[in-house]
């Protein structure tokens, strides 16, 4: 999943709680979730940047 993704879910999500579709408790779930995912996916981007400036500065020595 990506943050796209996770972006496009709380937007329904949002629709869903307005339209009284779904409950706010629902909602609240869903928000902490994206939250985490999206923590989660800049976590493993990140290391992956490192990991390939690493990997240039190795081939540099």
């Amino acid at each position: 999943m990506s943050a796209q993704q996770a972006a496009e879910i709380l937007s329904d999500t949002l629709q869903e709680v307005a339209e009284r579709r779904t409950t706010l408790r629902r909602a609240v779930v869903v928000s902490r979730l994206a939250l985490a995912l999206a923590r989660t996916i800049e976590v493993v981007d990140l290391n992956a940047r490192i990991e390939f400036l690493e990997q240039m500065l190795k081939k540099r020595k």
